[in-house]
């Protein structure tokens, strides 16, 4: 299997790319996957905007695939799909994301970093096999895919709808592991202090920092949310935060909750760094910047 995430700065036509070849009498399959900028990220409230309304998916959809560019999933997009009930929607979703080049990265920013360091350890390709790709999510895709059928995004949004409808749950509870870190830090005077410090010290350096600022973006992160002490933080919290660290790293745009690109502002990092990021305010404007992208090279 061959994946490629060609990050911008270092770096239409269908995104995703199914075939078997006959090596030895045994056939071996893979999934060619280059996401060519500009890459795309949409939380789930800016996916369901452009299906609800024909005008403003045509116009995202007009401008991405004039740009060659990609939309960019995740298997948090694919879970939090599961929202929609109406059949009509459920067929305009999976008509939006067959209509635009698309590639999966991984939402699990603790696989990716872990990834990275054996990357830099070993001397890997970065760019030529990144670590935001999600391999478990294009292996299930080879199962699932019929070769003598076309291949579109939409097969795997369906075949998890299916699994979901049946009891199958994404396993990681981000509330139970992640937050007690976040209550030992607010209770204790100390932490709490230490964790002011440490973001204060990260931001008044953020511009020494390059591609990818993955682990910058998570350990600001934690310190963000443990000192904004009234910041409640339930499971749904959690698959926003998911839709913001790899996203924001790899991505060129970004779209998500007002919360947390509050949060990507007060971490002092740029769109030279990380992804230009976008509200719900913000979609003409991000509409606007994505038409006006112009390659760096």
């Amino acid at each position: 299997m061959v994946q490629q995430f060609i990050k911008r700065r270092y770096l239409g036509e269908v995104m995703l790319k199914y075939s078997k070849e006959n090596i030895n009498g045994k056939i071996a399959v893979k999934i060619d996957q280059i996401a060519y900028p500009p890459t795309v990220y949409l939380d789930t409230w800016a996916l369901f905007d452009f299906i609800g309304d024909n005008e403003l998916a045509d116009k995202f959809i007009k401008i991405l695939n004039n740009l060659g560019g990609t939309l960019i999933l995740s298997m948090v997009s694919i879970i939090e799909s599961m929202a929609i009930d109406n059949q009509e929607q459920i067929q305009n979703l999976y008509k939006f994301i067959d209509s635009i080049g698309a590639a999966f990265l991984d939402f699990n920013f603790n696989r990716v970093i872990d990834k990275e360091r054996k990357y830099k350890k070993n001397n890997g390709q970065f760019l030529k096999i990144s670590p935001a790709i999600d391999f478990e999510l294009l292996d299930a895709f080879i199962k699932i895919h019929k070769p003598e059928n076309p291949l579109k995004v939409s097969e795997i949004f369906s075949a998890y709808r299916q699994d979901l409808e049946n009891g199958k749950v994404l396993e990681e509870n981000w509330e139970q592991s992640l937050f007690p870190i976040i209550v030992r830090a607010r209770n204790n005077i100390n932490a709490l202090s230490n964790a002011k410090k440490r973001f204060r010290k990260r931001k008044e350096n953020a511009n020494t920092y390059k591609f990818p600022c993955i682990e910058y973006l998570w350990e600001s992160c934690i310190d963000y949310i443990a000192i904004n002490e009234n910041m409640e933080m339930p499971n749904k919290e959690w698959y926003d935060v998911l839709h913001t660290i790899v996203p924001a790293a790899y991505c060129d745009f970004l779209l998500i909750d007002k919360r947390w690109l509050n949060f990507i502002k007060s971490t002092g990092l740029n769109s030279s760094q990380i992804a230009k990021v976008y509200d719900q305010r913000n979609l003409s404007e991000f509409l606007k910047d994505l038409e006006n992208w112009k390659s760096p090279h």
